[in-house]
């Protein structure tokens, strides 16, 4: 498509996505449950208004919740409109495990503690507005500019008939904001619905005392989300205002090209990487010259798998504007790959410092006009060469994302022998891992190299890491405050600790390296390197001269095996017999021929036979030149220490555990030059601009205010910090100001949980995407009603919709159709995903088999080799059949909790003289809310451990040990991305909700999540009559009971 031309699907998937944005929940119970542990809270009606409810908080700050009402009204009202038959039970399975339930509320109001609202904050939901447009059958109005113009125009009224006097918030006052409030929606809840919930924020007797709430305080409150809620006019919605911009930027001449191969409406055509085609295509991208320089500096001998190699190479080749997919199953590498891509990129702007003639050359002449003590002071731009290099890791998982930056500068896992040399920033990094939003800082756990990384997003996370430009404390013991002046600093503490902010990084860096010496570091390193990978570049001529000797050869000798059928060391023994066989061949002849002084007789009297002779000696002497040049290349991929092909099958476990033309020599090369790049990252920060760390701080402070400079203070940032982390929820507030592919990469990691709609915001704003995910683990949650979500879809694309549709695709599935790479989807095989990792390191028998069968189609190679782990206390793996019995409705089956339970106590009394009171290390998944309800109910109450341990002489778990227990517990969909020895998967159901059984064995991804979180033992607990002749269900329970029977005392 050429730029400036709009095509229509693009904009139609837009204004669905934008449209199904209108219909997300504010979920108002899970802010009332997070305000009752601090504060009152309560409803509010007619009644409340007069019984002494209200006058009770008459002199204290309030939040109103205004009009609560119940969040699946959306649901009910298309059900109610359709005249199409009943959802099936799978449908209604679907939606009572996914929708969001509770109450949600029309909009937010906060009193002073005069009762004077404040109209000019209300924050309204979109959510009630957007049921009066479903309502009125107007869904075109769904619409930002809409919304807002309604809302501005509304909350204008307000404004203006409360007037500058302080007129008294009463029942009335209360009942006709209510009113007004249900006229705008064109929406009325149901009858009896109350008028409010209350939030009292401060006591009335301890309204003076709580004034003065510190920043700590107020900054830790902030990492709940609150901060990304009060920046939304809309409260529940993060994503409509990125798509409304979007859709704008799609019709300028110069659109975000990774976004429009995104949302493009055909498939981009594909080279299956399992064709003959397409292994040839992966052996030309594995060559040397394809190669990344880059590694993340792990131990030399520890080397990318096959299908790693491949994608980091198309990575390397990758064009802006370009989206490359990664299909990446459970425990088959995906944060290794990241890791070696962001090496790349740091070595890749390593060679552009070290090119530059002096350190004012990585400047641009343009200048930045940056508030600096009351004045304006100019600070240079980076050199645009310098740019494009911008890392941003982004996902809906925020554990995921966190976790990544802060395990990136960790030491484990680091060549010890690079530690002395490696350290970039570290001091400064070893403060940042300590920090803490309202906590003392404390020494990480695990000692940091440096600040390659950065976990940012939400404003708590913003301020951790702006803590690295000043104290908050006067010593790392003491909590946090307001920033302190330098002379409030007890320096020498924080020195002891090795934690220092940037500033005093700089001032007490004792002969700190020139820029001049760093690039001859670097340099000095690099050609290291370049003399190592060109012994590969050689290597490999001559594996291809070989090659084509040997094909010349085997049309002279037909017995001669294919060079692609053995190792080198046996097709150099098999030529050399050959050749043995061939001269033993002449020599016969040759005692028939004439004398040697007579031989050229021969030619005349006996030409046959001659000829014959001749033909020997020559394939013979040919042969034994191939056996020695096969036999010196094994000798020199020996010494080269390197992987190479070995002709057979790219799918063979041997093949795909070891990257071609990898191997510890090189590896030690390219570990040495990344951190010679990042010495000279550091040279250049500090003597480039000294006081770019103001304007970062301030960047990280107020990320909304920068305006047309934010671009450039990012680039700043990231020239600092390689890699930063974010949610999909907090790009638009933190990269506000940053236009079309204005930040160089964005990996998006767990792209299969991540709905489509998710990454525009973030997609738009990158030069180059790579997408890293999974669609066959659990797809996105939408917390929509499947008929809505069609009624919508239906609406805007039509036909196109199921291409689209929230509930069915993921940020991953778009990915693959834009990506031109790929093989067939194993459970769809009209449909391609992105490059295959394949190699798993994390689960032993049975699961990975369990998963690769149901899953993968058995595409996935065991790099554990098959080791099974038999427990001491719950022996080897099984299915545990417990007779589903509820007897009272729901999919809870007491029964199957009390065998569970009876196994946890078990492993308690197994543990009780080491555990402290804790309870064993264990997941405990079902694919049920009800289910889950159930067992924390029975799990993590005291009384239950009271009874169960009563006569024996082991403490009961604490209260504190048994709340913290119910994060291991909880639905598949809350365990993406996490891995534990011991699972129990707890199936639930009783013979009446077949459709909720039959929803949950559609496919494999529920039963692959939750047997893929096991790294040693999995327990599965249920009913085999009901659930043991499901798909794939079917397959784990054979495969469990197998296992079972062959591992059994």
């Amino acid at each position: 498509m050429m730029f400036g031309m709009v095509d229509p699907v693009d904009q139609a998937a837009l204004d669905y996505w934008h449209g199904v944005e209108f219909f997300n929940i504010y979920d108002l119970d899970e802010q009332l449950e997070k305000a009752r542990k601090h504060r009152p809270v309560h409803l509010l009606g007619p009644e409340q208004m007069i019984d002494g409810t209200w006058d009770s908080a008459s002199v204290a700050p309030r939040l109103l919740y205004l009009l609560p009402f119940p969040a699946t009204e959306a649901t009910r009202i298309v059900a109610a409109q359709l005249s199409e038959p009943e959802a099936s039970s799978i449908v209604n399975a679907r939606d009572s495990e996914l929708c969001a339930d509770g109450f949600t509320c029309f909009a937010k109001l906060k009193l002073s503690a005069n009762g004077r609202p404040n109209f000019g904050a209300i924050s309204f939901s979109a959510l009630p507005w957007a049921i009066g447009q479903l309502q009125a059958g107007s869904l075109d109005r769904l619409s930002m500019r809409q919304f807002e113009q309604e809302t501005t125009a509304l909350r204008y009224e307000l404004i203006q008939e409360c007037g500058a006097a302080t007129p008294e918030f009463d029942a009335a006052a209360l009942s006709a904001l209510v009113e007004r409030l249900v006229q705008w929606a064109g929406y009325r809840p149901p009858a009896g619905s109350a008028w409010a919930w209350m939030e009292v924020l401060q006591e009335p007797e301890t309204a003076a005392a709580s004034a003065a709430v510190s920043e700590a305080a107020a900054i830790e409150g902030d990492a709940s989300g609150e901060d990304a809620a009060e920046d939304l006019p809309i409260l529940n919605s993060f994503f409509v205002h990125d798509l409304n911009q979007a859709k704008g930027m799609l019709r300028q001449p110069a659109p975000p090209r990774a976004l429009q191969a995104y949302l493009a409406g055909i498939d981009v055509p594909k080279l299956d990487l399992d064709s003959a085609h397409g292994h040839s295509h992966i052996l030309q991208t594995l060559r040397p010259t394809s190669s990344i320089a880059g590694r993340w500096p792990s131990l030399p001998d520890q080397c990318q798998s096959l299908m790693q190699q491949f994608a980091l190479n198309k990575m390397k080749a990758l064009e802006p504007g370009q989206i490359l997919a990664v299909n990446g199953p459970p425990g088959t590498g995906k944060t290794t790959l990241l890791r070696d891509l962001i090496a790349h990129l740091v070595v890749e702007r390593a060679g552009v410092l070290a090119g530059l003639a002096d350190v004012r050359q990585g400047l641009s002449s343009e200048t930045l006009e940056l508030p600096f003590l009351g004045k304006a002071k100019p600070m240079y731009k980076l050199a645009p060469a310098l740019t494009g290099y911008e890392i941003v890791v982004a996902s809906t998982n925020n554990g995921a994302v966190e976790n990544l930056s802060l395990e990136l500068p960790q030491c484990s896992g680091i060549d010890p022998a690079l530690l002395d040399s490696l350290r970039y920033f570290q001091p400064v990094a070893t403060k940042y891992a300590g920090s803490h939003a309202s906590k003392p800082w404390a020494a990480p756990q695990l000692p940091v190299w440096g600040l390659v990384s950065a976990a940012l997003g939400k404003k708590a996370n913003c301020t951790r890491f702006n803590d690295i430009f000043g104290y908050r404390a006067a010593t790392p013991d003491k909590p946090p405050e307001k920033y302190l002046a330098d002379a409030k600093v007890d320096h020498a503490a924080w020195d002891n600790a090795n934690a220092q902010t940037y500033w005093r990084y700089r001032k007490q860096l004792n002969a700190p390296m020139s820029f001049k010496t760093a690039q001859e570091k670097f340099i000095d390193a690099r050609a290291a390197y370049n003399k190592e990978h060109a012994v590969l570049v050689r290597l490999e001529a001559s594996l291809a001269q070989l090659h084509a000797d040997w094909e010349r050869a085997g049309f002279l000798c037909e017995a001669l095996p294919a060079f692609d059928s053995l190792p080198l060391a046996e097709l150099a023994a098999a030529a050399g017999a050959l050749a043995q066989r061939s001269q033993e061949d002449a020599d016969g002849l040759e005692r028939r021929l004439l004398p040697k002084w007579l031989r050229w007789l021969s030619q005349i009297f006996d030409a046959k036979r001659y000829q014959q002779w001749c033909t020997y000696c020559d394939l013979a002497s040919a042969l034994r030149r191939l056996a020695q040049d096969t036999e010196t290349f094994a000798q020199q991929c020996a010494a080269a220490d390197v992987a190479i092909w070995d002709g057979g099958s790219l799918d063979s476990h041997a093949n795909q555990v070891n990257a071609f033309w990898q191997g510890p020599r090189l590896n030690q090369s390219r570990n040495a030059l990344f951190a010679a790049a990042m010495a000279l990252h550091e040279a250049f920060f500090l003597n480039a601009q000294p006081t770019i760390g103001l304007a970062i701080s301030d960047l990280l402070s107020r990320p909304s205010e920068s305006g047309n400079d934010a671009t450039a203070l990012w680039q700043w940032l990231f020239m600092l910090t390689p890699v930063v982390s974010t949610t999909f929820a907090s790009v638009r507030r933190q990269f506000a100001g940053v236009g079309s592919e204005e930040l160089g990469w964005l990996i998006v990691d767990e792209a299969g949980q991540a709905p489509p709609q998710a990454t525009v915001g973030a997609m738009m704003r990158a030069q180059r995407v790579v997408v890293v995910g999974d669609p066959l683990q659990i797809p996105p949650v939408v917390p929509h009603g499947t008929r809505l979500l069609q009624l919508l879809g239906n609406h805007w694309l039509g036909q196109q919709y199921a291409r689209y549709a929230v509930d069915k695709n993921s940020v991953q599935t778009l990915a693959d159709r834009a990506y031109a790479f790929g093989v067939r989807h194993p459970a769809s095989p009209d449909s391609f995903i992105g490059v295959p990792l394949v190699m798993h390191r994390r689960c032993d028998a049975p699961m990975f088999g369990i998963a690769n069968q149901i899953a993968y189609a058995n595409r996935m190679k065991h790099a554990k080799n098959g080791i099974a782990t038999l427990h001491p206390r719950l022996g080897p793996s099984s299915w545990w059949h417990v007779d589903a019995i509820s007897g009272n409705g729901s999919k809870f089956v007491p029964a199957q909790a009390r065998r569970l339970f009876a196994a946890l106590v078990d492993l308690y009394v197994s543990q009780a003289g080491a555990c402290d009171r804790r309870l064993p290390d264990v997941f405990v998944i079902t694919p049920f809310r009800e289910v889950r309800s159930g067992l924390c109910t029975l799990l993590c109450t005291r009384a239950n451990w009271e009874q169960a341990l009563a006569g024996r002489s082991i403490p009961v778990p604490t209260k504190a040990n048994l709340e913290k227990f119910r994060s291991n517990i909880g639905t598949v969909h809350t365990f993406q991305g996490k891995e534990c020895d011991i699972v129990f998967f707890v199936l639930g159901c009783d013979s009446s909700h077949s459709g909720a059984i039959n929803w949950a064995s559609g496919e494999p991804n529920i039963l692959n999540v939750a047997v893929t979180r096991a790294k040693k033992h999995l327990y599965v607990i249920g009913d085999r009559n009901l659930w043991g002749g499901k798909p794939y269900f079917d397959t784990a329970l054979a495969m469990l009971n197998d296992f079972h029977a062959r591992h059994a005392a």
